[in-house]
């Protein structure tokens, strides 16, 4: 299932990509999305020039507890992106420690020149749950938080411009 969500940052494309570029603000950025660790593991700018970034986290189980679902009440992920400037987007994937076969939360956000020199931030993401019976209940439910979080991620970027410009 797939979920699209629009916002409009006031400040200059470029500023906005530079922000999802930077480790620090990737590591605090996952952090306010409720990681509790953060590890940043990769950050390098690749021979194509896009900026490839990938971190361990753990944050608290959104597995629901039914049995022989959830494991623990914390999980272990990896988030990895890249920001390909020329292309004004970022992709991105979450990677669970556990069902990682049957687990997908994917997507991108594009960057767009907006006027007064702002910012239209395109927040695609993708959820794919391959257990035979609930998984498309559990699509619904885990895009349902969606608009919760990407909420969560623009007031972040917004926070963040104002304490750090």
């Amino acid at each position: 299932m797939k979920d699209t969500r629009e916002y409009i940052i006031q400040a200059p494309v470029d500023t906005v990509m530079d922000l999802y570029a930077d480790g620090e603000f990737y590591a605090a950025k996952l952090k306010n999305s409720g990681a509790l660790t953060v590890e940043l593991l990769v950050h390098e700018e690749r021979p194509d020039g896009t900026k490839f970034m990938r971190a361990q986290g753990t944050e608290p189980t959104r597995v629901p507890n039914v049995p022989g679902l959830r494991k623990s009440d914390v999980d272990t992920f990896v988030d990895e992106n890249v920001l390909d400037r020329a292309a004004r987007k970022l992709t991105w994937k979450v990677i669970p420690e556990i069902m990682a076969d049957k687990f997908f939360l994917y997507g991108h956000m594009d960057f767009h020149p907006a006027p007064g020199d702002a910012t239209r931030v395109v927040f695609n993401t993708i959820m794919e749950i391959k257990i035979p019976f609930i998984g498309k209940k559990a699509e619904k439910i885990g895009l349902s938080k969606t608009a919760e979080e990407v909420e969560r991620q623009v007031t972040f970027v917004k926070r963040w411009l104002q304490e750090h410009a």
